[in-house]
């Protein structure tokens, strides 16, 4: 039987902005499961999402989704196999929760025609993994952030896509609630595959199944999290020492001083 191939096949990728250059020749593949993308703050973390999302186009190099070349994918089709959560969306104001999750069936709606009864079922379907079922006509100015946070992903979920790309979504919430985000997106991995910008390297360690490291838009790392979440891999990335700290509750690696 031939192998399936990887979620995500990326070659030679060079990207810039305004003419800069931000990602610089990358090249690593992205198993199934969850991925964490690491790296300090400017190193292209989020560059490389947009550009996983199809949304930014390479100045080089090829990106292949599942065997396909990302490119050749036209748009609609690409955002019913990918679905992108940018950081610290904006709601317009008064939208409730279910107005929110209806946005992500834009892929798949007939022009000029109503939600038909399979999208009103697949909204259905996200409030209900998010929980936000009983919150669905409440308005997003009046939810705290996790909720919203919630309420964000189930947009990204009523898309349908078997792959989600999630810009920080872990950032600014208390640990309750990154808890109940840990959690949910575990259990969304078993039916989909997440790509995540994270930054808490503890969390990563608890979530991530595989991990890329950047620096300076250049590739440091790819591979599983428990080898590239070490010592040495980190004190190339972030350009600073870590040490790795025993405890009853096992082992941490922590810059050095802290």
């Amino acid at each position: 039987m031939t192998p399936a191939p990887p979620i995500f096949d990326v070659r030679n990728l060079s990207v810039s902005l305004g003419g800069a250059p931000i990602l610089r020749d990358l090249s690593f593949t992205l198993p199934p499961g969850i991925t964490g993308l690491i790296g300090a703050n400017g190193s292209g973390k989020t560059t490389l999402l947009r550009s996983l999302a199809g949304i930014l186009r390479p100045a080089q190099g090829q990106i292949r989704h599942e065997g396909q070349d990302l490119s050749a994918i036209p748009p609609r089709a690409r955002a019913r196999r990918i679905a992108l959560l940018p950081q610290s969306g904006e709601a317009p104001a008064g939208l409730t929760v279910r107005d929110l999750a209806a946005r992500g069936r834009t892929p798949w709606l007939r022009p000029f025609l109503p939600l038909r009864p399979s999208d009103q079922q697949a909204i259905d379907r996200a409030l209900t993994a998010t929980g936000m079922t009983d919150l669905q006509h409440r308005r997003m100015d009046s939810l705290s952030g996790g909720q919203r946070q919630r309420a964000w992903i189930s947009l990204v979920l009523a898309q349908e896509s078997g792959t989600l790309l999630l810009d920080e979504p872990l950032n600014f919430l208390d640990l309750p609630h990154q808890a109940e985000l840990v959690h949910l997106l575990k259990s969304l991995a078993v039916q989909r595959h997440i790509v995540i910008i994270i930054h808490d390297l503890t969390l990563a360690a608890r979530l991530c199944d595989h991990v890329v490291a950047l620096r300076d838009g250049r590739l440091i790392a790819s591979g599983p999290a428990a080898e590239v979440l070490s010592a040495p891999e980190l004190e190339r990335t972030f350009a600073i020492p870590f040490t790795c700290l025993e405890t009853q509750a096992g082992a941490f690696v922590l810059p050095k001083g802290l």
